[in-house]
């Protein structure tokens, strides 16, 4: 089996002390993945300022010039880990309406979605940030599953079937996506008491609904 595995010798780089750093091997495909796990995790403890690239490369023990044999660029790299933000976000979505009782009405799907994207955000503050993140470098791939897609499937729901009304259809994935995305971002920068949390996503999503279906 022809297997590459990428020689640390030509990505060692400096420490403080002026030592080399510790060596080690990924074989051909692994570097990439291993890059995402660790701008993942950089993400989950330090939100979207503490993923760069040389946070990144140094979590992976190689040169930041290693990362750019697999990344164009840094803000592609980033796109990555973005995208793999929005992946473990659009899972628990997906868990969330299989989770849901058989014959849930169209509405009260789309509300477990918009609860589960508010869940997301209070539980993941950090990630979250690069959920929302503005999207200037496109990832190099369509998300696996995508949440976006989701909450048009159910929208789409509500139109007649026989006369589908795209402006319509684009005015309720906008107010779903925007309510949902606004009511996370308050609760968690302004909203700390659970019960206070509980009964404004209760509360809000309670009139987004009649919107919905009107």
């Amino acid at each position: 089996m022809n297997v590459y595995t990428v020689n640390m010798a030509e990505e060692a780089s400096a420490g403080a002390d002026g030592s080399a750093a510790v060596r080690s091997g990924y074989h051909h495909g692994a570097l990439r993945e291993a890059l995402v796990d660790a701008g993942e995790h950089l993400a989950r403890a330090h939100g979207l300022e503490g993923v760069t690239v040389r946070r990144i490369a140094a979590a992976c023990g190689v040169s930041a010039a290693a990362v750019y044999r697999h990344f164009p660029s840094g803000d592609h790299l980033i796109a990555a880990v973005a995208q793999r933000a929005r992946e473990i976000m659009a899972r628990d979505m997906f868990a969330r309406l299989a989770a849901a009782a058989a014959g849930y009405a169209t509405i009260d799907r789309l509300r477990e979605v918009g609860e589960s994207y508010i869940a997301f955000a209070l539980a993941e503050p950090q990630l979250f940030s690069l959920v929302s993140m503005p999207m200037t470098t496109p990832p190099d791939r369509p998300d696996e599953l995508n949440a976006a897609d989701l909450v048009r499937d159910i929208v789409l729901e509500l139109e007649p079937p026989d006369a589908i009304d795209e402006a319509r259809v684009a005015s309720r994935v906008m107010l779903a996506q925007a309510s949902a995305h606004g009511l996370a971002v308050i609760l968690r920068d302004f909203v700390r008491d659970p019960a206070a949390r509980t009964q404004l996503i209760a509360g809000v999503l309670d009139r987004v609904g009649v919107g919905l279906e009107a």
